[in-house]
């Protein structure tokens, strides 16, 4: 995101879809760059594991139009659908690792 954007994280809202190994990495490297990280995870035991390592875990209906920032790490479609991105803000990075 710092190479392909010429935007500043810190201060952001960045949601990482997935917590898994490449979730967590990604959760990991936003809160380094001092942005507001927030969690989506269907299984219930990797979203305690993200709530016990101090983020706020949510759903995509409830940020959509909050966050700045959106991380899929997931391997999976539809995580971030049109309804989705119709109600981001406008300049709203969305990436996929």
């Amino acid at each position: 995101i710092k190479r392909a954007t010429d935007v500043m994280v810190a201060g952001k809202i960045a949601v990482v879809c997935g917590y898994g190994d490449v979730g967590k990495g990604s959760a990991q490297a936003l809160r380094a760059l001092s942005a507001q990280v927030w969690i989506t995870e269907i299984d219930p035991i990797c979203a305690l594991q993200a709530a016990m390592e101090g983020y706020r875990v949510v759903t995509m209906n409830e940020v959509a139009d909050k966050a700045d920032i959106f991380v899929t790490a997931t391997g999976n479609y539809h995580v971030i659908t049109h309804d989705h991105m119709a109600r981001m803000k406008d300049q709203a990075i969305v990436c996929n690792i």
